[in-house]
């Protein structure tokens, strides 16, 4: 009766540990995660520890939305509205560097942002249908250049006179090889149909049907309309300013920032 009293006091007090151990584990389990910070996309409480940064901060994993955080982290975190405020600012000309002060982010922050953007843009223009078969497209290039005045690029465009809107456009050289790209880049119903009022350049003439090309001179006002397109592209686009320090330091950000400025463009004579 001894032994087995003794036994029994023994599996008690063991049962009272367990008992004691698992409570303090349960209540510090609790306190743990009721001090993990909540997700900041969603908000959820179901937070995972999940290693921790170079600098030897915690990492957090949010199990509801897989975003994975930093509490009080020191770099910004930039929302979705100051992105949608900065894709408008790069329709403005302004620099770089002013949209960064004025929104308080990083240069570099805001130069990934601006590539990944840029070269998301699509390269084919939407252009809105045209049914009637006269259609009259007035054709210029633009000087500009990358990296260097040395190495100029120019912008040719064609622009629609019924919906002053851009249908054509090409970066290059002022070649006859660049002419041939450019007139690729028209619909197939402007190449068929379209009526063209370029100026005197020769590269015209050896890609545009002679029937339906109309070279003329800047005073006849053939031209008109895609010489203030130039000008408004030139007063939006700040890489675009003659006299200017914000340029292009490569080819695809030159690229994208003038397509991105065409489909906006395009909406915006969709709209009126």
């Amino acid at each position: 009766m001894q032994r087995g009293l003794k036994h029994g006091i023994i599996i008690y007090s063991l049962d009272k540990i367990f008992n004691n151990l698992a409570k303090k584990f349960i209540m510090d389990k609790d306190s743990s995660l009721a001090s993990r910070p909540p997700c900041p996309s969603c908000g959820s409480k179901q937070i995972l520890k999940n290693g921790s940064t170079h600098h030897k901060k915690q990492k957090f994993l949010c199990k509801d939305c897989g975003r994975q955080f930093i509490d009080k982290p020191e770099k910004k975190q930039i929302t979705s509205e100051e992105k949608q405020r900065v894709k408008k600012l790069l329709l403005e000309r302004i620099s770089l560097r002013v949209i960064a002060r004025s929104l308080e982010i990083s240069m570099t922050w805001l130069q990934k942002f601006i590539n990944n953007l840029y070269r998301s843009v699509p390269i084919e223009i939407k252009v809105k249908e045209i049914l009637d078969l006269e259609i009259e497209i007035e054709c210029d290039e633009l000087w500009s250049y990358v990296n260097s005045k040395e190495n100029p690029v120019y912008i040719w465009l064609a622009i629609a006179r019924s919906t002053r809107q851009i249908v054509g456009f090409h970066l290059g050289d002022r070649s006859r090889l660049s002419a041939m790209e450019f007139w690729k880049t028209l619909p197939q119903i402007y190449q068929d149909n379209g009526k063209f009022y370029t100026d005197l350049w020769e590269s015209y003439c050896e890609v545009i049907p002679s029937d339906r090309h109309y070279p003329s001179t800047k005073k006849s006002g053939e031209t008109t309309r895609i010489e203030r397109l130039n000008n408004t592209l030139r007063h939006r686009c700040s890489r675009l300013v003659r006299k200017n320090l914000a340029f292009s330091k490569n080819f695809f950000n030159h690229e994208g920032a003038i397509l991105y400025f065409i489909h906006h463009y395009n909406e915006e004579m969709l709209s009126t």
